[in-house]
């Protein structure tokens, strides 16, 4: 017998009846799936989450080096304008 695959309006119903908190194996029932069905995907949607965080966690950590890179950048062009003005006066 050939699974049945669940769309993903199914999916976000499972997920959004696990927030509410509801028991994953009323999901099951309510929604004619399996309990390891209903496990994975909520084990999917955590997933996601996790690497939402990481990806985001990711580009503040760039971002920040990169502030640090041209303020190292400014205050050497600064310290430049500083010893032209100087030799000028």
């Amino acid at each position: 017998m050939a699974r049945k695959k669940i769309n993903e309006t199914t999916k976000q119903k499972v997920i959004k009846a696990h927030a509410s908190g509801q028991s994953m194996r009323k999901i099951a029932k309510e929604f004619g799936v399996g309990l390891s069905s209903v496990h994975r995907i909520v084990k999917e949607k955590d997933l996601q989450k996790g690497q939402k965080k990481i990806t985001k966690k990711k580009g503040n950590i760039e971002r920040k080096k990169r502030i640090e890179e041209l303020e190292k950048r400014i205050a050497e062009l600064e310290i430049k304008i500083f010893d032209l003005d100087s030799k000028k006066g």
